[in-house]
């Protein structure tokens, strides 16, 4: 479990101590929204010297910590039910003048339009939203982004559901594109909720960002495991799909209850408001730095927020969040989907039914949350930056490795790892690295920076995943052509 750390940064010194007053930074700003701070000539180097003093809170039976995993399973869960919900989708979108429901050798043109277009209407909407967020979420309250994020996305899947019991085959071209339409905004929603729990998760200490990142696999493997019941039980589509759905809408209900009791926590009133800067400060600054007139010794303390500088401070981490999502996305779902048992056909449970919600939803949900929590575990090199920056760039081998395996249909290339444990030992390895490659970049980037700008940089990092997952999902249509 994460420790706790403090709040308060100890008092600048430079050739005397300073005795910093709350009240006196308050009413200092000069007209350029800068505080200036006097110093008192020499004060022995002790903490009661500080006025800035707070007694460090604990967070009770981990409570907020175990928040943080439900804020972060809720992120991704729409994303989530969405895509391993295939055979429910293949259902609904069937040839109503054949028997086929989904076979592969006979799929309508809306079934196979169907995971392309879900991709585009899902990652457009979250990359813009996300880059958004970066830069004016912060003139949002967190209780509006995560608190009204969670309960729109609550809704619009409540929506979802309810059409699982519906009989759309008299309109399910309509159906079509309603679900579009409510995936569209649903992820519209959700990528709200999401920048804010982001943004949120920078400013506690680094276990509670990596329960956030640990929270979204574990949201995964729910999901498989939800996908991989509903199968087991033999219930018609529908009725799989509606108590598979249902679990969803329940999980998101608890995060939501979750979070209202205890967003006033002290030990989450005490980080979630932890300040630099006033408030109401200018927008136009540009610079954050310390500058001292050695004639009046002033100190000058610039509150604006400098984008490029903290994207200076922390672009090795934004190139592999970005670069590691990119490569993701191009092979899972698309192409993993796509790959066969070499025994499939045979009549075996197994290769016929099982192998594709196991061996890819379940296997890379596992892989990708052992991953994320070995990150706390495995020693970091002392050159981090450089370290996730060659893994990232490492992982590129994933997209040769993902087409040598057995996926179908292809016209162009041929099988190379055409047996099942080559196709499970790289998406083993393709999984875990995906994991393990998502917790170092999100929890050392906020640490690059000041305090008041960890809610930036974090929200940067969350439009940087945006980006690389849009990038994915368009790559990911170039790769199955080119099978």
């Amino acid at each position: 479990m994460p420790k706790n750390k403090s709040c308060v940064n100890g008092a600048h010194q430079e050739d005397a101590d300073l005795l910093v007053d709350t009240d006196f930074i308050q009413n200092s700003l000069n007209n350029d929204g800068r505080i200036v701070i006097s110093s008192t000539g020499s004060i022995q180097d002790e903490q009661n010297d500080v006025l800035i003093n707070h007694s460090e809170p604990v967070d009770r039976y981990f409570g907020v910590y175990i928040l943080f995993y439900f804020l972060g399973m809720a992120t991704l869960l729409p994303w989530n039910f969405f895509i391993t919900a295939n055979g429910y989708w293949m259902y609904k979108l069937r040839d109503l003048n054949t028997t086929s429901s989904g076979n592969a050798s006979h799929l309508s043109p809306l079934q196979l339009g169907f995971t392309s277009y879900l991709c585009v209407t899902s990652l457009v909407p979250s990359t813009v939203v996300l880059v958004l967020n970066a830069f004016v979420g912060h003139k949002f309250s967190f209780k509006l982004r995560i608190a009204g994020g969670l309960l729109g996305v609550v809704l619009l899947f409540t929506f979802t559901t309810a059409l699982v019991e519906l009989d759309t085959d008299p309109w399910q071209m309509y159906f079509y594109f309603i679900t579009l339409v409510s995936a569209f905004f649903i992820n519209v929603v959700s990528s709200i909720f999401q920048g804010g729990v982001c943004g949120l998760a920078g400013k506690f200490p680094i276990g509670y960002v990596n329960a956030v990142i640990s929270g979204q696999a574990l949201g995964g493997i729910f999901a498989s495991l939800a996908n991989i019941v509903s199968i087991a039980v033999g219930a018609s589509p529908t009725q799989s799909a509606f108590l598979y759905f249902m679990a969803a809408d329940f999980t998101l209900v608890l995060s939501f209850c979750l979070y209202m009791a205890l967003s006033s926590t002290n030990f989450f009133v005490f980080y979630s408001h932890c300040e630099r800067t006033p408030s109401n400060q200018s927008d136009s600054l540009k610079e954050s730095d310390l500058v001292e007139d050695q004639e009046d010794e002033v100190l000058i303390i610039n509150t604006g927020i400098s984008y490029r500088r903290i994207i200076v401070q922390i672009w090795p981490y934004l190139f592999s969040i970005m670069l590691v999502y990119v490569v993701t996305l191009s092979l899972f779902p698309a192409v993993s989907v796509l790959i066969r048992s070499s025994s499939y056909g045979q009549g075996f449970l197994w290769n016929d039914i099982y192998f594709t919600p196991v061996a890819c939803f379940l296997l890379m949900s596992i892989g990708d949350y052992i991953g994320r929590t070995s990150a706390g575990i495995i020693p970091m090199p002392s050159n981090v930056k450089m370290w996730t920056c060659i893994l990232s760039v490492m992982r590129l081998a994933f997209i040769p490795l993902m087409i040598m395996c057995n996926a179908q249909p292809r016209f162009h290339l041929p099988v190379l790892i055409p047996n099942d444990a080559g196709f499970v030992l790289v998406m083993a390895l393709f999984a875990f690295s995906n994991g393990y490659l998502s917790v170092i970049p999100f929890a050392q980037a906020p640490r690059c920076v000041e305090k008041e700008e960890q809610e930036t940089a974090s929200s940067l990092m969350a439009a940087g995943l945006g980006i690389g997952l849009a990038v994915g999902g368009a790559l990911s249509s170039v790769i199955v052509r080119i099978l």
